[in-house]
């Protein structure tokens, strides 16, 4: 009786979850994002133009390509390059290395490799959201992380790394899952702030400064209901802006 139950509750589990994955595909496919392009490139004019213009470069996943935005120029890397450009003494020249589907894996083998011939004043990094719902364990999240970090700082621009944003509040994934992925990412942002601790990086603390006004306010987020939306970007980028204060001056 008791293997029934239990056999009768992993099929109905196993219905439920390709229910879902089901749902998500289709709600992703019907979202139809504005298209982000790769390897954008943008420059802001600042109030010193005689003086060689700052070079940001960002890296990383979706959220670094700007996926969800209406536009690359409402990405948070270019949100970032633009205020810096307004607020300091030198034009800003943004370049956007960020993939779609990138891991912490991805960076150091498919994007650092292309910084060769660069010397960016800042480098921007956001990943790993990817890792965690694609169920890479903490111990190689941050063992990757920190190599990346390493590699970053070898370039001797100042790197700000996101840390993983609140997964929990995206309205397209079920409760359950929800629940799951932030037990993970608050894993993931403890481990970050102990890298923090022992290398020399800034660390924005998108999860913190931005998981209430996602959970707040819908409009926050993508027709996906999972990437930010340029109005959540722009909330992303007041963070990070936070971060950096007194740089490209």
């Amino acid at each position: 009786m008791i293997r029934r139950v239990v056999l009768a509750t992993l099929a109905l589990m196993a219905a439920y979850a390709v229910y879902e994955y089901v749902r998500i595909h289709r709600t992703l496919q019907a979202a139809d994002l504005p298209s982000i392009p790769l390897d954008a490139r943008l420059r802001y004019p600042g109030a010193g133009a005689s003086r060689a213009p700052y070079t940001v470069v960002v890296v990383g996943d979706s959220t670094a390509q700007g996926m969800g935005a209406s536009s690359v120029e409402q990405s948070f890397g270019a949100v970032v390059a633009r205020s810096l450009a307004e607020s300091g003494g030198r034009d800003v020249e943004l370049l956007n290395l960020g993939v779609s589907g990138a891991t912490a894996r991805d960076v150091p083998s498919k994007q650092i490799p292309r910084l060769r011939g660069l010397s960016p004043d800042l480098i921007l990094l956001s990943v790993g959201a990817n890792d965690v719902t694609g169920w890479t364990s903490t111990e190689e999240y941050l063992a990757q992380m920190e190599e990346i970090i390493r590699q970053l700082r070898a370039t001797g621009a100042d790197v700000a790394v996101l840390d993983v944003p609140a997964i929990v509040t995206a309205p397209l994934l079920p409760l359950p899952a929800r629940l799951v992925f932030d037990v993970r990412t608050r894993r993931f942002n403890a481990g970050l702030q102990a890298l923090r601790d022992r290398h020399a990086f800034l660390l924005v603390p998108i999860y913190e400064r931005t998981r209430e006004p996602f959970e707040r306010d819908r409009a926050n987020f993508a027709a996906d209901g999972y990437h930010p939306s340029s109005k959540g970007y722009a909330l992303w980028a007041e963070a990070t802006l936070a971060t950096l204060q007194g740089l490209a001056e």
